[in-house]
């Protein structure tokens, strides 16, 4: 009898059901908060260049290579295709910053060559040499990303757009499926579009 007076008494958030639902809750809330405080933290007037590289680097920390492609010591290496002017506006945002216990190293690639890179960033292309992009990089374990939206459409693996000063993107996670790359399931949850 003591015993079903102790658990009648018991406040119904001691139940372990109770607590996994309370802590998802806090979790959930304090996720929500550093996002909303991150958003807060950002300055106005941003340039585009801007934007695309910040998002660029926190990209980056939702996806995870195989340590056959990025060992614990080595760099995580962003390559921009063509664009002297972002690539340097990315140097700037990930300067002294680290991803996923990674150095991050941005280089400035030529038209012809890709790189060892981990990232390949490419803009202002027209949709036949995306694909074809797409087309060589499909079995490697770098995640392409466009300036394109469509990027994902064209065989690529993340599209990016401004939208009213904010990133839109959307997700092809073929290689994700593979096992080529992990992309977090936190980072598919806010893809506009996932194919």
């Amino acid at each position: 009898m003591c015993q079903e007076t102790a658990s009648a008494e018991r406040p119904r958030w001691l139940t372990p059901r109770a607590r996994r639902g309370g802590l998802a809750i806090l979790a959930a809330a304090a996720m929500l908060g550093t996002v909303l405080a991150a958003r807060a933290e950002l300055p106005e007037d941003l340039s585009p260049d801007e934007v695309e590289a910040r998002f660029l680097f926190q990209l980056v920390r939702y996806v995870t290579w195989p340590e056959s492609a990025l060992s614990a010591m080595s760099p995580l290496v962003i390559g921009v295709l063509g664009d002297d002017a972002f690539a340097a506006t990315l140097r700037r945002v990930v300067d002294g910053h680290r991803a996923q216990e990674h150095a991050v190293e941005v280089q400035t690639l030529s038209v012809d060559a890709s790189g060892d890179v981990h990232v390949l960033f490419v803009r202002g292309r027209d949709p036949s040499s995306l694909r074809e992009l797409a087309r060589i990089h499909y079995g490697d374990d770098v995640l392409t990303v466009a300036d394109r939206f469509d990027f994902p459409k064209l065989g690529g693996d993340v599209g990016i757009e401004l939208v009213a000063g904010r990133v839109s993107f959307s997700i092809n996670r073929r290689k994700s499926v593979r096992g080529d790359l992990v992309i977090s399931s936190k980072l598919l949850r806010i893809a506009s579009e996932v194919k």
